[in-house]
C-alpha cells in the first residue's frame, strides 16, 4: 500500500511538469543564487557559450548565446540552462575554473532544479541524455570546457522517488492531524459542548482545527 501511494504522488509530479512544460520550455527563468536572490538572463550573441555565467557590479548574472546550437532540443538547451542556474548556487562563478568534475557533479542539480519548477517530464530526460551525448566534438565548445557523457536517468529517478517520499509523510501527517481533531470532536460532543465553563460549537471548532492541519501540512 505503501509503495502504490508513493508511485501515486510520483505520478503527480510528473502530470505537474507535463502541464507546465509546453508554456514554460523557452522562459529562462526562475534561477536563484544561494542566497535567494534572482539571478538575471541576458542575451548576447557574441557570447562563447549557449549559456554563461558573467559578473556584472559582483553580481552573477547567466548570459545566452540564441545563435549557438540553434537545432538542439529546447529540452536538452532548457537543461543547459538549469546547469548553470546549478553552478551559480553551488558557488563556482568566474574566474574560478570548470572541470569535467565539477560539471558531472552540477547534472544532478541541474536535474533537481526541472523537477521542482516543473519544467521537465519523465520522457524529456532520455531526450535530453541523447541530445547532449550526440553532440559533436567541435560543438561541446559551445556548452563546456571539455565533452563529457551526460547521464542524469538516475539522478531523475532519485529525486522524484524522494519528493514522492516526502509527500508521502506530508500526507501521513496530516491523516494524523485531522484524526486528531476528529477525536476532540468526539469528546466535545460527548460533553454537550461543554469545555470547562464555556459551551461551544462542536463542529466549528473541528473545522478551525482541520484549518490549522491544512496550514501546517500544505
Amino acid at each position: 500500500m505503501r509503495v502504490t501511494w508513493r508511485w501515486a504522488v510520483a505520478a503527480v509530479f510528473l502530470w505537474a511538469a507535463l502541464a507546465g512544460q509546453g508554456a514554460r520550455a523557452q522562459e529562462y527563468t526562475g534561477c536563484t543564487d544561494a542566497k535567494g536572490q534572482a539571478v538575471a538572463v541576458l542575451e548576447d550573441s557574441k557570447a562563447r557559450r549557449v549559456f554563461e555565467t558573467r559578473l556584472v557590479g559582483g553580481v552573477p548574472v547567466i548570459v545566452h548565446n540564441p545563435q549557438l546550437l540553434p537545432d538542439l532540443w529546447p529540452a536538452a538547451r532548457l537543461f543547459l540552462f538549469a546547469h548553470e542556474c546549478a553552478r551559480i548556487q553551488a558557488g563556482y562563478l568566474p574566474p574560478a575554473p570548470q572541470t569535467v568534475a565539477q560539471d558531472r557533479s552540477l547534472d544532478c542539480q541541474a536535474v533537481e532544479w526541472l523537477v521542482r519548477n516543473g519544467r521537465v517530464r519523465a520522457d524529456d530526460i532520455g531526450l535530453i541524455e541523447k541530445a547532449l551525448n550526440g553532440l559533436r566534438r567541435s560543438d561541446w565548445r559551445y556548452v563546456a570546457e571539455e565533452p563529457r557523457r551526460v547521464e542524469v536517468a538516475a539522478c531523475y529517478r532519485r529525486i522524484v522517488e524522494s519528493l514522492a517520499k516526502n509527500a508521502e509523510g506530508t500526507k501521513r501527517d496530516w491523516s494524523r492531524c485531522v484524526e486528531v481533531c476528529g477525536d476532540q470532536m468526539v469528546d466535545c460532543r460527548a460533553a454537550g459542548g461543554r469545555v470547562g465553563e464555556t459551551t461551544v460549537d462542536c463542529m466549528q471548532v473541528y473545522l478551525i482545527c482541520v484549518d490549522i492541519c491544512n496550514r501546517r501540512y500544505p
